[in-house]
């Protein structure tokens, strides 16, 4: 988690995803363009802050019934 937590900050020079099923559509992206655009690189960051959130979320959860 924090590794997708750092990617996720540095989004503007940094692709990370979280989701396989985003890997054809910036694979596709990156071909067609040469890059990644920034506005593709902000939603797949919010998607990486919302995983790492769930699994923050999970162990907060367990750690409190304990």
């Amino acid at each position: 988690p924090n590794m997708i937590r750092a990617a996720a900050k540095n989004f503007e020079n940094v692709v990370v995803i979280v989701n396989p099923k985003r890997y054809s559509q910036v694979l596709e992206e990156y071909k067609n363009n040469g890059d990644v655009s920034v506005e593709t690189r902000t939603v797949l960051a919010v998607e990486a802050f919302k995983e790492t959130s769930r699994y923050d979320s999970a162990i907060y959860g367990f750690l409190e019934k304990t």
